[in-house]
């Protein structure tokens, strides 16, 4: 099963569990549960954004890249294609 047809099967999976527990839930139940389940979610959401931000910030500050060195790069591609467009 390919990532587009998973997210998909989760997506029907949340749906008709959501679908069944409407029968068996009062009104305000259903909105408690909810509620709950939001906020869980949100809790997942905001963990998940705090470690990927603090992974992200050590990725990019590992080995501190030396600025002329990418300078040169760049100043040797431009060269090229410089030359290219003489």
């Amino acid at each position: 099963m390919n990532k587009k047809e998973e997210s998909k099967t989760y997506t029907i999976a949340a749906f008709f569990l959501g679908y069944v527990l409407i029968d068996n839930l009062t009104s305000t139940e259903q909105n408690a549960l909810g509620n709950w389940l939001m906020l869980v979610a949100q809790t997942l959401c905001t963990n998940g954004s705090y470690v990927f931000n603090n992974d992200w910030k050590e990725h990019t500050t590992q080995g501190h890249p030396d600025i002329r060195n990418m300078l040169e790069v760049v100043r040797d591609s431009i060269d090229k294609v410089s030359e290219i467009i003489k």
